[in-house]
């Protein structure tokens, strides 16, 4: 009986040593000793700096600035070189110069009013365009960033309760062992805390490996080697914000890389509309062209050129054909705008519900579940429950602990889809949330 006593005392001081450990999420520290926390933040700045699709979204922004700045140039000019009267004779000496009569013809295009600036407009639109993609393809990566250290965080966490019990267990393998072979448990005990023990180790084993396929997704979005080491993320904070989605909406209208990239869309289509009409124009070259006759230069010429547009039909067509992708881009932002509305909508009732799990787990079944399991030792002391009692317990602790653990971090992956749709961190936004630490 000494040693039951002992034993029982032993599993209360494990126990109460963790009730600290439950009521706040595991630190990951703990189970990767020797290496060194890394920060939200850092993986954070390594993404906008390596991730390849960043990269690849910001060479395309620089592209279309580049292009943007070029249509506002004029055409190159052109020259021409006219010799008449050759030599038959002497074919060799023929050249500019040399013949009867050299004519050096040096022209321009110039576009019709207003056509060049249109052009120039509609390629900046298109650049602003390039620039908000860039920034929507950000909130993507840092999205996929923050769920990943997330889901990354949570495996870790788990593998240190299920560690956690696991030792438990262990302990407890050994003192049943020993209390069987005096004949103070029953065989059923003994095989029973086994193989408790024994699944829990599986689940280690399973945890482990979608722990190294989270790090792995992680330097994959990093842009790291497969073989990098990824240290242990840092402890997971418990905050929560307090949300008005209707200010969170209209910040979307303000900030949304996806809506602005539709007005500039919607702007340049128009400004496209616009440019059609100027196509009823004629564009006008001009030119001069210096004569040479025996040597000297005696005179010049004047060239003055415009096109025709007499094809009216054609203009017609490409006006009615700029119009209409006018109106449909009008109506893919209207979408867009009500798209995001609801994804707001979604993602915030989402996040209130992860909140109010999250809460309850805190307030309700992680104290009633620890509460039953120390009811389920003193029954066990006081021999009137058996040690089936105290595993099924001790089950439902392990679920409640990491239930509590999964609604955090659900918490948290909820609160990066919200930021992504609304365009902005939301611990940043001055309008619409509120943080308050738990």
């Amino acid at each position: 009986m000494t040693l039951k006593l002992f034993f029982l005392a032993s599993l209360f001081f494990t126990f109460f040593a963790g009730r600290a450990f439950a009521a706040e999420p595991p630190a990951p520290a703990l189970t990767m000793r020797g290496q060194a926390n890394v920060t939200l933040e850092e993986l954070l700045a390594e993404a906008r700096a390596n991730n390849p699709e960043l990269l690849g979204a910001r060479e395309t922004a620089k592209a279309r600035s580049s292009r943007a700045r070029a249509e506002g140039v004029l055409d190159d000019p052109t020259l021409k070189i006219e010799m008449e009267d050759l030599s038959k004779d002497k074919p060799q000496n023929n050249g500019p110069g040399n013949s009867m009569l050299t004519r050096y013809t040096v022209s321009q295009m110039f576009p019709f009013y207003g056509k060049r600036s249109l052009k120039e407009k509609i390629a900046l639109k298109e650049a602003l365009a390039a620039e908000a993609e860039l920034r929507k393809k950000e909130l993507d990566v840092a999205a996929s960033v923050k769920e990943a250290f997330y889901e990354y965080a949570r495996l870790i966490g788990a593998m240190g309760i299920t560690g956690e019990l696991k030792d438990i267990l262990s302990y407890m393998s050994s003192v049943t062992g020993v209390m069987y072979s005096t004949g103070q448990a029953t065989q059923q005990d003994f095989v029973k805390v086994q193989v408790e023990e024994t699944m829990l180790e599986n689940e280690l084993i399973m945890l482990e490996a979608e722990k190294d396929v989270a790090r792995a997704r992680l330097n994959s979005i990093l842009s790291r080697p497969q073989g990098s080491v990824l240290g242990p993320p840092e402890p997971v904070v418990d905050s929560r914000a307090e949300i008005d989605t209707d200010e969170l909406i209209k910040r979307a209208e303000e900030i949304s890389p996806s809506i602005k990239a539709m007005k500039y869309e919607l702007e340049a289509t128009e400004l496209s509309a616009e440019l059609a009409k100027k196509n009823y124009y004629p564009d006008v070259m001009v030119g001069v062209a210096p004569v040479q006759r025996d040597g000297r230069f005696d005179a010049y010429d004047l060239m003055f050129q415009i096109n025709i547009p007499l094809w009216r039909g054609k203009y017609d067509s490409q006006a009615r054909e700029a119009v209409a992708s006018a109106g449909g881009a009008r109506f893919r932002l209207l979408a867009e705008r009500n798209g995001k509305s609801f994804e707001i909508k979604e993602a915030v009732l989402k996040v209130e519900a992860a909140g109010r799990i999250n809460t309850l787990y805190e307030t309700g079944l992680l104290p009633q579940t620890e509460l039953s399991f120390e009811s389920a030792l003193k029954s066990y002391q006081s021999g009137k429950a058996g040690l089936l009692t105290l595993l099924e317990t001790e089950r439902d602790l392990k679920r409640t602990r990491i239930g509590r653990l999964n609604s955090l971090i659900d918490y948290k992956k909820k609160i990066a889809q919200l930021e992504r749709a609304v365009g902005e961190d939301i611990f940043t936004v001055k309008n619409g949330f509120k943080e308050s630490k738990k």
